[in-house]
């Protein structure tokens, strides 16, 4: 099992770190796209732990987003449209067309 260093912006690193978002979705491509089941990702600035339980792959953010719902992928988001706008912020329409969208499901590592 491999660990991964990666980074959140806020208010997303802190909803994870509660619990509240349990899936963080990125472009299937670099070092996201290697990941396995039961690999970690680790905060890069604090150093938390976050254990892969689950991977899935989708050909868009709005894919993404209704199937794993705004409730584990953006809180307090309650439109789909309105997520597709936070990942755009970050990655363009042809970027998620090119490498499709990973949804990461995470859980905090106590251990």
């Amino acid at each position: 099992m491999k660990t991964i260093y990666f980074t959140v912006g806020e208010p997303y690193k802190t909803l994870i770190l509660q619990g509240k978002k349990t899936v963080e979705g990125r472009l299937c491509k670099g070092k996201f796209s290697e990941l396995q089941i039961g690999d970690s990702l680790q905060f890069q600035d604090t150093g938390e732990c976050l254990e892969i339980i689950a991977l899935t792959h989708y050909p868009s953010f709005k894919a993404m987003l209704e199937n794993e719902g705004l409730k584990h992928t953006l809180p307090g988001i309650t439109e789909i449209d309105h997520g597709r706008e936070v990942y755009y912020q970050f990655y363009t329409p042809e970027e998620e067309k090119t490498f499709g969208v990973l949804a990461i499901s995470i859980r905090l590592k106590t251990t």
